[in-house]
């Protein structure tokens, strides 16, 4: 069972962190990296997320989730040790809301950044939701209907929809990436919680997606724009798209039909055909962006986590009937296996290459584990036995 820290209640909200303990737990904010020798890194800050490793908290939905399917029964108690942590350094709750601050001090606990991300509280719906399903402790889905109450409140433009990335929000822009990952946190909360209003939230991004962030004349997925929807003011951010951000949509869209009893196809052929045809390099390695319309390359480098995507929307096209999916899937089984994973150290990765497939990054971020799990288990069920690695089988 999960406990956050000593509660208290300034002003009527409940802080669960402890300031003078914090201290004692840094290894379950701050170490989410690891040398290329294998070593943990200390960051110098705990976040609760950034643009590049996800949320410190995301890999525990992989532990969670392995300890549900009995591959990692110790999962489940490191899962419950990470969501008390979250709870105690970085939440703020009232009777009716909750939210979480951006990063603390690692000496004192203190708040460093109040900020309220989107994408991260997005990662703590998720997390919840993965735990959840593990121990079915009611205190999750409360916590969890607290936190959709703030996005609906704070974090949700009112005037022209989405979400604002951030609270307080400057740059005034939007971005797909949060939404996506908000689609992905309800949809694995309706999985483990039905009926409690998260398919219809689900329902709700989905038309946002088909409003504003799907052309089907041209079907490629933009990642930013102004505040309003419309074309960012820089030109570069206005084309960008990410080949591996179309794969992610493409099971999302899919495992959102298959709860909601619709039909997707007519958003995740177009959007898995684009990735496919255009978002790889000769190798087969997907690029980490392009420009739109003409598709050219626009960061000749690679992720791994693409990769992982890629697998998910194979194994989805291969369900509806796409004939070279499994091969695709196939192909990226082996090139994760060829150039990311068990190096620089047995049962390590490297998280992202250049051009020449030297590596980008001097630590192994432990976010990339979310990624590798899901992929795993998608293939898991959904493939045919060559397209699953082997560990897998």
């Amino acid at each position: 069972m999960f406990r956050g820290g000593r509660s208290e209640q300034p002003e009527g909200v409940r802080r669960q962190r402890s300031g003078e303990r914090a201290g004692e737990h840094i290894d379950e904010v701050a170490r989410r990296k690891l040398n290329l020798a294998g070593h943990r890194l200390a960051l110098a800050q705990p976040l609760l997320g950034n643009r590049q490793d996800r949320v410190n908290h995301v890999d525990q939905v992989a532990n969670a989730q392995a300890a549900d399917l009995g591959w990692f029964p110790q999962g489940g108690p490191l899962a419950e040790a990470a969501m008390a942590a979250l709870l105690r350094d970085f939440c703020e709750e009232t009777h009716d809301r909750a939210s979480f601050a951006f990063s603390i001090d690692p000496a004192d606990g203190a708040v460093l950044s109040p900020v309220r991300d989107a994408y991260a509280h997005a990662f703590v719906l998720f997390s919840i939701a993965a735990l959840y399903r593990l121990n079915g402790e009611r205190r999750l889905i409360d916590l969890a209907d607290k936190i959709v109450r703030f996005i609906d409140a704070d974090m949700t433009d009112h005037t022209h929809g989405g979400l604002r990335d951030c609270v307080p929000d400057l740059a005034g822009d939007k971005r797909q990436n949060p939404h996506m990952h908000l689609l992905e946190a309800y949809l694995f909360l309706e999985r483990a919680a039905p009926g409690h209003g998260y398919i219809e939230r689900a329902a709700d991004l989905v038309a946002l997606f088909e409003r504003r962030l799907f052309k089907g004349d041209r079907p490629v997925l933009l990642e930013y724009f102004n505040a309003d929807w419309t074309a960012h003011d820089d030109p570069v951010r206005a084309a960008t798209f990410e080949p591996g951000h179309h794969f992610e949509w493409v099971w999302l869209l899919s495992e959102y039909a298959r709860q909601a009893g619709i039909d997707a196809t007519r958003w995740t052929g177009p959007l898995f055909d684009v990735a496919r045809r255009h978002g790889r390099s000769g190798d087969g390695l997907i690029f980490d962006e392009l420009a739109a319309p003409d598709r050219r390359v626009q960061k000749n480098s690679h992720r791994l986590w693409p990769h992982t995507e890629a697998i998910k929307a194979a194994a989805t096209r291969h369900a509806d009937g796409d004939s070279a999916a499994a091969a695709m899937a196939d192909e990226m089984v082996a090139i994760l296996f060829g150039r990311f994973l068990d190096r620089p150290f047995a049962g390590g990765w490297i998280d992202h290459i250049d051009a020449q497939g030297k590596p980008l990054v001097d630590y192994v971020p432990a976010s990339s584990l979310y990624h590798l799990f899901l992929a795993a288990t998608v293939a898991h069920t959904a493939l045919p036995k060559q397209s699953q690695p082997a560990q897998a089988r």
